[in-house]
């Protein structure tokens, strides 16, 4: 495995400098899909995971399960050991916080599912999440993968989606178990080297209590956006409630 990752980084030492620069980053794409083809997917550090099989498969009450947006596989790309892989399928258990790829070695198409510690980033469609290992706020350690909603020159927001499991009885021909799968999510604001917790009115307040009425009454008028998109709520509140409120006052 060392001996196959020094020769893709000798390749791309001798390749990527004769692409142009405004095409890097979609060459960089092509060249290691091409070269992960070459030597196939056997090779690639991502069967450092382990075979996957769903202990819940056929046991999920109408279809709400534990995934991030699909129990289907999405398309994604990871950051690994050091390695990025691009083009992958990819599921994210919220539940388990298991991250699980498939590959396609030949005709046969495996299931793994990777080293949580191993894992850097990866992105699900257009969805980034990262890992953070931070200890810092010792009331609420900070670990584990979190989705990034925006990043602002002053702040990153964060948020932690996770799913509760609920047992079901239900019969059908007898009794059989069922599960379904509830969201809670929670949000974190990093700003100023120090994490906050960010899921109420009165968290902001308390970080931000120069535009205090302006968070109040941003919370009374988008009570609609805020139940049905609260990622968006969120990202507004911050962007162009408060700091546009506090630039303002610094004028």
């Amino acid at each position: 495995m060392i001996l196959v990752q020094n020769i893709k980084s000798t390749l791309a030492f001798l390749v990527l400098p004769f692409l142009f620069y405004g095409q890097a980053n979609n060459e960089e794409i092509a060249y290691y899909n091409w070269f992960d083809r070459m030597l196939g997917e056997e090779y690639t550090g991502l069967y450092n995971g382990k075979q996957y099989i769903d202990p819940d498969i056929n046991k999920i009450f109408e279809n709400k399960h534990s995934f991030f947006l699909s129990d289907k596989v999405l398309s994604g790309s990871i950051t690994y050991n050091g390695q990025t892989y691009y083009n992958l399928g990819i599921k994210y258990n919220l539940e388990t916080e298991q991250v699980i790829v498939t590959l396609k070695p030949g005709a046969v198409t495996s299931v793994i599912q990777l080293i949580a510690d191993k894992i850097t980033s990866f992105y699900i469609e257009d969805y980034k999440f990262v890992r953070l290992d931070n200890t810092l706020n010792s009331k609420h350690p900070i670990s584990g993968f979190f989705q990034i909603i925006t990043e602002h020159p002053h702040f990153i927001l964060y948020k932690k989606n996770k799913k509760n499991r609920k047992e079901r009885l239900e019969d059908i021909g007898g009794s059989k178990i069922y599960y379904e799968f509830t969201t809670k999510s929670q949000y974190i604001l990093f700003m100023d080297k120090a994490y906050h917790e960010v899921n109420s009115k009165d968290d902001f307040i308390s970080i931000f209590p120069e535009t205090k009425q302006e968070i109040k009454s941003f919370y009374s008028t988008q009570k609609k956006i805020r139940k049905s998109d609260p990622d968006a709520f969120m990202k507004q509140l911050l962007e162009d409630v408060i700091y546009r409120s506090i630039s303002k006052n610094n004028l």
